[in-house]
């Protein structure tokens, strides 16, 4: 999500919108996006539907595995904030890309809970899509 902030001048200039899909509690995910900062919409889907349309799955393994507790244990002496389990800690995110006419660009279900396409590379499907030789 860093990155994702970070980035978020580019996606703007690309026509971009970011939207964030969760399935919590309004309310948690209200204090989700003010504790990471994330300048970006956010849709609360409780019945996992869009989860499900777009294959992502749950996973006890692909969330608590050795490159998951990796992760944690480098945010830790980073010093970032952990704020604890909110909700299903097995239900596995993912990447997409939607263009404006509602066509899927980019399907990236995650393979475990750290697993997410480079934004860089995102932002490079964006800019074919915006320079016209992508898919319109």
């Amino acid at each position: 999500m860093a990155q994702l902030c970070q980035r978020q001048h580019l996606f703007k200039r690309l026509n971009t919108e970011v939207v964030l899909i969760s399935f919590s509690e309004p309310e948690l995910g209200k204090r989700w996006l003010e504790e990471t900062c994330a300048p970006f919409a956010m849709l609360i889907d409780q019945e996992r539907k869009v989860y499900q349309a777009y294959g992502m799955k749950r996973s006890f393994f692909g969330t608590w595995n050795p490159d998951t507790i990796l992760f944690y244990i480098r945010m830790f002496i980073a010093g970032r904030k952990w704020h604890g389990i909110q909700g299903d800690p097995n239900q596995m995110g993912g990447d997409f890309i939607i263009d404006k006419n509602g066509t899927l660009i980019l399907s990236y279900p995650s393979e475990d809970a750290t697993d997410r396409p480079p934004v860089q590379g995102l932002l490079d499907i964006l800019q074919e899509l915006n320079d016209g030789t992508g898919n319109e």
